[in-house]
């Protein structure tokens, strides 16, 4: 959290910078980008699984559950919870 200070500071600052450049708040204002899912990735982490538990054991199975989280992450990732509007330009 930001003292009343340091949010004083910043205000003053991103005023400067958008007085300086109008164009720094459209161009820092993009919506997050689309990244493709990696199905075949996420395939082979959630078939390592089974390996990691059988061979790590206790570390196995915290690497298991590692490598599904993040398998999971790709499937899903750069898929919009939900669509969004078109933004007007």
């Amino acid at each position: 959290m930001l003292s009343s200070h340091e949010r004083r500071r910043f205000n003053e600052i991103t005023s400067g910078l958008l007085a300086e450049d109008p164009g720094f708040g459209t161009r820092h204002d993009t919506p997050p980008r689309n990244l493709p899912p990696r199905p075949v990735l996420a395939l082979l982490l959630w078939l390592s699984m089974p390996f990691d538990i059988a061979v790590g054991g206790w570390t196995g199975l915290l690497v298991a559950v590692v490598a599904g989280g993040y398998g999971v992450h790709l499937r899903l990732r750069g898929r919009p919870a939900q669509p969004e509007p078109p933004r007007p330009r």
